[in-house]
């Protein structure tokens, strides 16, 4: 939101300094509209409410909307909201006398099930419901490193065991789809931490903001290129993961709960 504010500020001051040029009398800049004054629409498809029409026939001004997931300076302009869930979309009408503003609540039924419908996103998360992961303590090993392209770890091979005797993370990692793309890590002695995920589905790539999965990866020192990993493998029963190098990868091995 904070972004949201600052290109705010930037637009407003921009009319004012364009009204300032026109007449040295700061009074000639003209009286702020009132809220009744804003002539604008908001509605949804009537068969798929995740898209939404936006248009202002107010004239004279200089638009911005913001819809909570994205913002817009077009008079007319189609949105999509992803996620369900209620939604007030605020709009903003600057002109020469300052600023006025004005908002509705949208209601979105469901997720877009079109943006969803990859399979990949079912078996992470489960939807809206969650899905929990944790190591997966069923194998030799649960994390360590080998070749690009290792299903599990091959040259360094760790243990659940050695894992918790190293003090490493334990605990587990939920991802969901509840009115956003959410990553939520709860560690065994209580410390939670929670953030946000997206898939890159063309490149099987988890990306993640906020938080990290269980002892991941230090982005700036593990020698890999980018803040994802590498979705290896992905059932109903099993996440692996990986960072990937030049012919060699770091692997995490995770287990639905």
């Amino acid at each position: 939101m904070k972004n949201s504010f600052n290109k705010l500020a930037i637009a407003i001051t921009g009319v004012l300094l364009l009204g300032t040029a026109c007449s040295p009398d700061i009074a000639e800049l003209g009286d702020v509209r009132a809220e009744s004054d804003l002539n604008i629409s908001i509605t949804q498809n009537t068969e798929k409410d995740n898209i939404i029409y936006l248009e202002s026939k107010t004239l004279d001004i200089l638009p911005y909307w913001d819809y909570v997931v994205g913002f817009s300076n077009k008079m007319k302009d189609t949105v999509e909201i992803r996620f369900a869930g209620e939604y007030e979309i605020k709009f903003y009408a600057l002109d020469k006398g300052g600023m006025v503003s004005t908002s509705q609540k949208v209601t979105v039924s469901q997720n877009d099930e079109d943006y969803f419908k990859d399979p990949m996103w079912a078996l992470l998360t489960n939807g809206s419901d969650g899905k929990t992961w944790v190591w997966n303590d069923k194998l030799p090993a649960v994390y360590g490193n080998g070749g690009q392209g290792s299903m599990a770890p091959e040259w360094w091979q760790v243990p659940m065991a050695d894992v918790i005797s190293m003090g490493w993370e334990v605990g587990e990692m939920t991802f969901d789809l509840n009115a956003a793309a959410n990553f939520t890590k709860k560690l065994t002695d209580g410390t939670t931490t929670k953030g946000f995920f997206n898939l890159d589905l063309a490149n099987r790539r988890l990306i993640l903001s906020g938080a990290n999965i269980l002892y991941g990866a230090d982005y700036l020192n593990d020698g890999a290129t980018g803040n994802y990993y590498v979705i290896m493998k992905l059932t109903e029963t099993e996440l692996v993961l990986a960072r990937q190098g030049d012919g060699w990868q770091n692997t995490w091995m995770f287990r639905a709960k």
